[in-house]
C-alpha cells in the first residue's frame, strides 16, 4: 500500500511539473516541439533496443537513430515539399543499411536485427512525427493540447478507477493489472475531457463523443501493445527516466497510437 501511494505522489509531482512545460514548448514555436520531439523519440528507441539486447539482439542504434529522424526531419520540413530529396534519401539509406550487414561476424542475427531496427524507427518516429502533424493544422497547439489532454485523462482515468476498483482483469498474459473497471474508467475520463474542450475542438457533440471514445480504446490498446514488447524482453518498464511512470515508453505508449488516429480524425472533418 505504501508503495503504492509513493509511486501515485511521484505521478503527480511528475506531472505538475512536466504538463506546464510540454504546454510551453508547444507554445514557444515550431522547432522547439521539433527538437522535443526527436530527443523524445532517440530515448525511446535506446529504451527499445535495451529491450532487444536483453533477447541477444543488436540492432544498430545508430542506423535506427538516422531512420527515426529521418522520419520526423521529414515530416517538420514537409511544409517545404521536399519529397523528391526525401525519397532519394530514404532510398540510399536503405541500400546502405543492407550493405553493412555484409560485414557483420555473425549472419544468424541479420534478420530479427534489421526488423527491429525497422520497426523502432517506424513505431518511434513514423508515428511520433504525427505529433507534427497535429501541430501544423489550422489551430494545431490547440488541437495538440487536446489530443494529450484527452490521451492523459484516459491514462489518468484507467489508472485511479483500476487501482481502487479493478477486479475483472482484461488481458492478465500481457498485463496482469490491467482490468474492465479500469479501462471504462479512463473511457469516461477521455469523453468528459473531450466534452470540455469542446471550444477547442470545435466539434458537435455527437462527434466529441466519437472522439473521446475512439481515442480512449486506441490509447488502451497502444498501452497494451507495449506491455507485450516489456512481456517479451522479461522487464517491467521499459526504464526509470520519469519518475512514477517508468521510462519514454511507458509514458507516450497511448500516444504513440492516438497521435496519427486523432489527426486523421481532425483531417476528415475540417
Amino acid at each position: 500500500m505504501e508503495g503504492r501511494d509513493n509511486n501515485f505522489l511521484k505521478r503527480i509531482i511528475t506531472t505538475i511539473i512536466g504538463i506546464p512545460l510540454i504546454v510551453l514548448i508547444i507554445f514557444w514555436g515550431e522547432f522547439p516541439f521539433f527538437i522535443l520531439i526527436m530527443i523524445l523519440a532517440f530515448l525511446g528507441l535506446n529504451e527499445l533496443y535495451h529491450m532487444a539486447h536483453k533477447q541477444g539482439y543488436k540492432p544498430s542504434y545508430i542506423l535506427g537513430s538516422i531512420l527515426t529522424a529521418y522520419f520526423i526531419f521529414t515530416t517538420f520540413y514537409d511544409i517545404y515539399n521536399l519529397k523528391y530529396y526525401q525519397n532519394v534519401i530514404v532510398t540510399f539509406f536503405i541500400i546502405i543499411c543492407f550493405i553493412i550487414q555484409l560485414f557483420k561476424k555473425d549472419f544468424s542475427k541479420v534478420l530479427p536485427d534489421l526488423s527491429i531496427l525497422i520497426f523502432g524507427s517506424i513505431y518511434l518516429g513514423y508515428l511520433l512525427s504525427f505529433l507534427l502533424k497535429v501541430k501544423f493544422l489550422p489551430n494545431g497547439n490547440y488541437y495538440l493540447l487536446g489530443l494529450l489532454f484527452i490521451t492523459w485523462a484516459n491514462d489518468i482515468g484507467a489508472y485511479i478507477i483500476g487501482i481502487n476498483f479493478g477486479k475483472n482483469r482484461i488481458y492478465p498474459k500481457i498485463s496482469p493489472k490491467k482490468s474492465l473497471e479500469g479501462s471504462v474508467g479512463g473511457i469516461l475520463f477521455s469523453i468528459i475531457i473531450t466534452l470540455a474542450l469542446r471550444s477547442w475542438l470545435n466539434l458537435s457533440f455527437n462527434k466529441l463523443i466519437s472522439l473521446g471514445l475512439i481515442l480512449s480504446i486506441v490509447g488502451q490498446l497502444g498501452d497494451l501493445f507495449e506491455s507485450v514488447l516489456k512481456r517479451g524482453s522479461g522487464v517491467k518498464d521499459s526504464g526509470k527516466l520519469i519518475p512514477g511512470h517508468g521510462g519514454i515508453l511507458d509514458s507516450f505508449d497511448s500516444l504513440l497510437f492516438t497521435a496519427p488516429i486523432f489527426y486523421y480524425y481532425i483531417k476528415l472533418l475540417i
